[in-house]
């Protein structure tokens, strides 16, 4: 490259939610490679695999470049000119309106938008089309966390900082798997144990990577995360390891969670979760002796009928021993996408506003209805519907349309057999991605082409409240736009231009900046695009500011103030329940899921690089060796995973990462890349009752061996086509799909096990 013709761009990596830097090498319109930035607070130059590909996506064959649309659901996807179907979008949504009123339409959105085109889409749903059936896929990853943080702490986010890593003396890293999720954090953490001796806490029930470079790995029962935390503080009250003083000036209800830790001495604990007394001790030990400590948990805590209930317990750790908002302590959440913080502030949930607010209070409603130049009145007051529900109400025909932006629901939605049903029956099923075919978007009667992460301007806001520029840095291909673009030319279409006449995603974001609130903290006040295009800045930020906060709560007298009607944060009493499904004699094992390093989500954008391919080359389902033996199953046998729900096909890994009776299978797989591949064929719908959550990480399920003699010449994505293929049939009466990457002879050999049944 010939240095006089690349630019150097600034940006943000579009996978996990640490928020890494980058830069970006551009020539000739094309990103040529992708550099850590050194300047950048959340990683320094240090990237991922992941990190390092993420511009090969950009001009991957499978783009969405133009619109497409259908005048019928019989008919063929027909290309269109964008311009037009977007106008056509505004028609029948405003027509499904007119005729069955506005909750029969709804919105789901993602956490890798632009906080812009979050704010964007439930502006549009919330003060303009009037329901408030606006969601997000942070309900299926974050909600607890947040709702967790607002009861014990009065308002949602963690109150530390990516510092703490640096300050902290152990670490407890519960339900996350941070190597290889949360890569570079979990690279800063090994540093900080190697510079000072910090110890690392994992409890998991699965060896993971992040378990194998702990100084004390918990492996424990699925499910039972909630009785171990109460035992650790049980276990630190009995110690003397409380903070007295802290508790009494700064928390309120101590006295009713006393009396619950009563239920939980070490042997108790054990019995629950599987582990050793010893090593119950050993944990609270080593939390009590430190001077600081972090909690960090993501998807194995959240992602749980009680979730936000593990939440209030890890706040409550923190609380009782005074170690919170202060360098090197704290509970600190790790977000699952780059952006679902950013959304979570803007309000792109079904029962918040933008900047940290409530949809069921009045006074909320009143400051935002304002700053939209809306009539009193005109925001609902009643949440409208959860991920989980609005499939639901589409199946049962009361939600007649849905805008899918930015997500893959079809394959990221537990028990997906739902879904499907659901955009079968919908009227209209509008879908904005960057990619096509997904999972979703074969559904589609509107497909509206959005641009990339580095083909529009917006900002992203990390884990640690850290909001980053994303400019233009390149062109999007074909007639693709910015996704907050199409939201306000949608909402143009439809009459309500005068709100929607931005000329640029500044605009966007000056609008959000007046959603401060002085209740939670949240202030984007003192940060604009000017700044950010120098250097990113976290929040909260009041305009006379030089930087942001690192830690919340902290008042002008070194004292803390948490915002709560009391100003002091809730100490509150969580019992221990079991998950919403158990195993029995028909499903005796416990199926969990989670995510491999080198890929992504639902594989829109990682499964387009080769290199990341072949460090992470396909599904499979790990098993110990004593049911391996039981079920007469070997390394590589076919296994069907069954559920009350549906089933998956994997290849066996027989291993000891997984404890006897469990069994885990990543997510990414799905159908583009083969027959019943798709891990929530088979999860839970079962929900946290205050986040609304669903529980992907416990399962009950059954496994059996796939019984079928294939040729050699098959090759290994054959023979997983084959055997999903033949489950299909065999449940579904289903032919050979032309399209399937077979042989003239193995079509042969298909039909024949066909006529005997197939596995």
């Amino acid at each position: 490259m010939s240095a006089a013709t690349v630019q150097n761009i600034r940006s943000v990596c579009p996978y996990c939610g640490v928020g890494c830097g980058l830069i970006l090498q551009v020539e000739n319109g094309r990103v040529q490679k992708v550099l850590g930035d050194k300047k950048h607070p959340a990683n320094f130059g240090r990237l991922c695999t992941k990190g390092i590909t993420c511009a090969e996506p950009l001009t991957a064959p499978d783009r969405l470049k133009f619109a497409f649309l259908r005048e019928q659901k019989t008919l063929p996807l027909q290309q269109t000119p964008l311009d037009a179907a977007l106008a056509q979008t505004a028609a029948r949504l405003q027509k499904i309106i007119a005729e069955h009123g506005p909750d029969a339409v709804a919105l789901y959105v993602s956490g890798q938008l632009s906080m812009e085109s979050q704010y964007l889409a439930g502006k549009l749903a919330k003060g303009f089309l009037r329901t408030n059936n606006i969601d997000s896929n942070s309900r299926l990853c974050m909600a607890s966390a947040a709702s967790g943080y607002k009861l014990s702490l009065g308002a949602d986010g963690p109150p530390g900082s990516y510092q703490d890593i640096d300050r902290l003396d152990c670490a407890l890293v519960i339900g996350s798997n941070m190597a290889e999720c949360h890569p570079i954090l979990f690279l800063r953490l090994l540093d900080r144990r190697k510079n000072s001796g910090a110890k690392i806490i994992v409890v998991d029930p699965r060896r993971t990577p992040t378990a194998e470079k702990a100084d004390l790995f918990l492996q424990i029962k699925p499910g039972t995360d909630l009785a171990l935390l109460n035992g650790i503080l049980h276990l630190l009250e009995k110690a003397g390891r409380v903070d007295e003083s802290f508790i009494s000036r700064h928390t309120e209800g101590w006295a009713e969670l006393q009396a619950l830790l009563k239920d939980y001495p070490p042997a108790c604990v054990a019995a629950i979760t599987g582990l050793r007394e010893a090593e119950i001790r050993l944990a609270a030990q080593w939390l009590g002796e430190a001077s600081e400590f972090t909690t960090f948990w993501t998807m194995g805590l959240n992602q749980s009928t009680h979730g936000t209930w593990q939440t209030n317990a890890i706040c409550n750790l923190h609380l009782a021993t005074g170690k919170i908002c202060r360098p090197g302590s704290g509970p600190f959440s790790l977000t699952g996408q780059p952006n679902a913080m950013g959304g979570r502030e803007v309000g792109y949930l079904s029962h918040t506003l933008p900047g940290q607010r409530s949809i069921v209070s009045a006074e909320d409603r009143a400051f935002v209805e304002k700053i939209w130049g809306v009539a009193d009145g005109t925001i609902s007051p009643t949440p409208g519907l959860d991920a989980v529900a609005l499939f639901k109400k589409m199946v049962a025909g009361e939600v007649k349309a849905v805008w899918i932006i930015g997500t893959n629901p079809v394959a990221s939605m537990p028990n997906r057999s739902r879904v499907i049903a659901g955009l079968e029956r919908a009227e209209l099923v509008i879908v904005q991605d960057a990619f096509h075919p997904t999972e979703t978007t074969r559904y589609a009667d509107i497909l509206l082409p959005g641009a990339l992460w580095a083909e529009a301007d917006g900002t992203m806001v990390n884990s640690e409240r850290n909001v980053t520029f994303m400019p233009r840095a390149v062109a999007p291909p074909g007639e693709a736009r910015g996704d907050w673009q199409l939201i306000a030319q949608v909402a143009q279409h439809m009459g309500f231009g005068e709100h929607f006449n931005y000329a640029h995603a500044s605009d966007v974001f000056d609008e959000i900046r007046q959603t401060m609130n002085p209740q939670s903290g949240y202030d984007l006040r003192g940060i604009s695009y000017p700044r950010l295009q120098e250097q990113s800045q976290q929040w909260p930020c009041a305009p006379d500011a030089e930087t942001g906060k690192a830690i919340r709560y902290v008042t002008p007298d070194n004292s803390l103030k948490f915002p709560t009607d009391s100003g002091k944060a809730k100490l509150l009493a969580r019992p221990f329940l079991p998950p919403a499904e158990a195993p029995d004699a028909e499903f005796p094992f416990v199926l969990t899921n989670g995510r491999l390093a080198h890929q992504w989500h639902t594989l829109t954008k990682t499964g387009k690089v080769a290199s990341l391919n072949k460090l992470n080359p396909g599904a499979f389902v790990e098993l110990h060796p004593d049911d391996a033996v039981q079920l007469g199953i070997e390394n590589q046998s076919l296994v069907k995973v069954s559920s009350r729900r549906g089933y998956a096909i994997y290849p066996a890994v027989v291993t000891t990462r997984v404890r006897p009776g469990d069994c885990f299978a990543p997510i990414h797989w799905n159908d583009e890349f083969g027959k019943n591949l798709c891990v929530n064929s088979t999860t839970t719908e079962a929900v946290d009752a205050i986040s609304l959550q669903p529980e992907f990480k416990f399962s009950a399920v059954a496994l059996s061996k796939v019984t079928l003699e294939i040729p050699a010449e098959f090759s290994t994505h054959q023979k997983n086509y084959l055997l999903g293929l033949l489950a299909e049939v065999n449940s579904r009466g289903r032919g050979i799909p032309e399209n399937a990457p077979f042989t003239a002879e193995q079509r042969e050999f298909i039909r024949r096990s066909l006529a005997r049944g197939g596995p």
